[in-house]
């Protein structure tokens, strides 16, 4: 009889304390992101931080019932906070393998990336001056001589190295666009979402740069989440993960991003 007792009070134990780590949480979250604009996904308009990613992670701020912190910051700082646990996440990342040493990205059983557990996709297309004879059929560049600009850290830079494409590296996509007007580059390969606003909304760029129909690759970026936190709460930091991927797809997000495209 004291034999099951025992058993019994092992159990108990085990439950609780199974129960307790599942319902461990931090008193707060500090997520970094890039302090360039991203069109739009982040960027500050009348001094206000704006942005569909923003908005997702407020609705995740409310869905979790904990504050989060946002910091901007230049993003290889950003991602070096993340490594040295200064902040618990940082978005949006796209996956390059040299990060696995600064974050985890939401992976799954088998330790495979999780690509529903993005928090967006965002696509990549080439821009030129008007006039240019540099091209892009989908596979490879015709008439390239010279240097494509890309932002700096940016995961595209891989991309392009890996087909042997010289690249230049810029801080902010005006950059980058200024750069092909100036002749310092051939062309530049940027987010089309943040350079066609840049495009639209700036009328320095009026009739001067041609955006290429083919696009460059498209990736799929995500909130990175610090070793600190996916050690001390793994089980609230699958948690984060699995709440963002449902609230990206959720009705209350689509009336969020109908309501902010209204607004352009």
């Amino acid at each position: 009889m004291r034999t099951v007792f025992f058993i019994i009070i092992l159990f108990a134990c085990s439950f609780s304390n199974t129960a307790l780590a599942l319902a461990a949480e931090p008193d707060k979250l500090i997520f970094c992101h890039e302090d360039e604009n991203a069109f739009p996904w982040v960027f500050i308009k009348n001094e206000q931080r704006d942005g569909l990613d923003i908005r997702l992670i407020k609705l995740l701020e409310n869905d979790l019932g904990i504050e989060v912190e946002l910091r901007s910051l230049p993003w290889k700082r950003c991602l070096l906070h993340l490594q040295t646990g200064i902040v618990d996440g940082a978005f949006a990342a796209s996956f390059r393998s040299e990060r696995q040493v600064m974050g985890m990205y939401p992976t799954q059983g088998n330790n495979e990336l999780d690509v529903s557990k993005r928090i967006h996709v965002s696509s990549y297309y080439l821009y030129t001056a008007v006039g240019s004879k540099l091209g892009w059929d989908g596979r490879e560049f015709s008439h390239l001589t010279g240097d494509i600009t890309v932002q700096l850290g940016f995961s595209i830079s891989g991309v392009l190295g890996e087909m042997g494409v010289s690249v230049n590296e810029v801080k902010g996509p005006e950059v980058a666009l200024k750069d092909v007007l100036s002749g310092l580059s051939q062309g530049t390969a940027l987010q089309a979402e943040r350079a066609d606003y840049i495009l639209s909304s700036d009328p320095f760029f009026d009739g001067k740069i041609k955006k290429h129909k083919i696009l460059l690759t498209e990736k799929p970026y995500y909130l990175m989440l610090s070793f600190n936190l996916t050690s001390k709460y793994p089980a609230y930091s699958l948690f984060i993960w699995e709440r963002l991927a449902l609230l990206r797809d959720s009705k209350t997000m689509e009336s969020i991003s109908r309501g902010f495209w209204q607004q352009r």
